[in-house]
């Protein structure tokens, strides 16, 4: 998470937005913590990329479309960051197409 704050961070890089988060989102231990800090953290990234490149940001979103395969507490942490998403506004189509799917 330090690293979004590093100078050569941007969230206007695709390359580098999707190497930093991405890996973030493979590396189980912190993206599922148990107080749901990782959901949090993956959702607050997805909404400021949705505005820049709503193509990298359904991508990202979507590991959160899985709550259903964890345990009752963290599937409801990924659920509710899914919702968050379909109440944001303005959201891309991109980005609430991939909600949509998650919350059917």
């Amino acid at each position: 998470k330090a690293l979004v704050d590093h100078p050569d961070f941007t969230l206007t890089n695709p390359n580098r937005c999707r190497s930093l988060i991405s890996a973030f989102s493979m590396n189980a231990a912190h993206f599922h913590a148990e107080n749901g800090d990782g959901y949090k953290f993956l959702s607050d990234m997805v909404a400021k990329i949705d505005k820049l490149n709503p193509q990298m940001s359904s991508r990202m979103g979507g590991g959160l479309i899985s709550w259903r395969r964890y345990s009752e507490e963290r599937g409801a942490l990924m659920k509710t960051e899914l919702e968050k998403f379909a109440r944001m506004k303005p959201i891309s189509p991109d980005l609430y197409e991939v909600v949509s799917r998650g919350l059917k």
